[in-house]
């Protein structure tokens, strides 16, 4: 009983980790950042959360990417405080920012 349970554990794994699954998982936000990193309209990521983290004396929380605006939003974590930090993804510009 023990082996042919293994056996439907390792398939469903390897099925999950399939190319075709993968494909199926993406993240259209992913692409669009990726695709628009490569044709150079936007500035890539580990530059924008660089840039992002010279400006806020916290730690950095979590982060995304709005393909319909070409933004970056990064959230900070400082003492008990959130800030949403916006940049703009094109020009590296700070363009709004929630909290302090």
């Amino acid at each position: 009983m023990r082996k042919p349970l293994v056996a439907l554990l390792s398939a469903l794994l390897f099925v999950a980790a399939s190319p075709a699954s993968a494909e199926r998982n993406r993240v259209p936000e992913q692409d669009a950042l990726r695709n628009g990193v490569r044709s150079g309209e936007y500035i890539p990521y580990q530059e924008m959360r660089a840039r992002a983290q010279g400006r806020v004396d916290g730690q950095m929380i979590g982060s995304e990417f709005d393909p319909g605006t070409g933004r970056y939003r990064f959230k900070f974590q400082r003492g008990g405080s959130v800030i949403w930090m916006d940049m703009d993804g094109r020009t590296g510009r700070e363009v709004g920012r929630v909290g302090q």
